[in-house]
């Protein structure tokens, strides 16, 4: 009888694998994590941006971002590297500083030698005397160079709050 009940139950459905996500990868799992979840190559590029943009650290930012780098923020394009990175170095000659700044929620995808990451921002900086804050959605665009490594090529950036562009 109980073979029967078996035998005639519906099929429970198959667990969906889960798709390869960005794990944190702990310190010396470098190559055989990336090689397993190439996404995590990805993870660490967008990290290492975060860390620049937390810290003003134009320089460093100079050789993660493409020559042609297009930001997308609060309605307006802007093309360049240069002008990307020139006034977060301004910023820090003012005595600017950037308080808190987290990617949450990220979600990375490779497309062969492009990947697309989106995750939440959430940004709060003091820039002469004034605090301000910002968090929203943000996607990254990333090319991999000939060396493998990942450079941010696209970056568009949608506050919650009401854009001040006016149509």
């Amino acid at each position: 009888m109980l073979l029967v009940a078996l035998l005639l139950a519906p099929a429970q459905p198959e667990p969906t694998p889960a798709e390869p996500v960005a794990a944190p990868i702990a310190p010396g799992e470098g190559e055989a994590a990336t090689a397993f979840f190439p996404e995590n190559a990805v993870v660490r590029a967008l990290e290492e941006l975060r860390k620049g943009e937390l810290m003003l650290d134009a320089s460093a930012l100079e050789e993660m971002v493409a020559a042609s780098l297009t930001v997308i923020e609060e309605g307006m394009r802007v093309s360049g590297s240069f002008a990307y990175v020139e006034p977060l170095r301004r910023m820090r000659e003012r005595g600017s500083v950037v308080k808190e700044l987290l990617f949450q929620q990220p979600f990375v995808r490779i497309y062969g030698g492009s990947a697309i990451a989106t995750y939440r921002y959430l940004k709060t900086w003091v820039d002469e005397g004034v605090k301000s804050q910002e968090q929203g959605w943000c996607t990254d665009v990333f090319e991999r160079r000939t060396d493998g490594a990942w450079i941010l090529v696209m970056r568009h950036r949608a506050s919650d709050r009401p854009s001040r562009v006016r149509r």
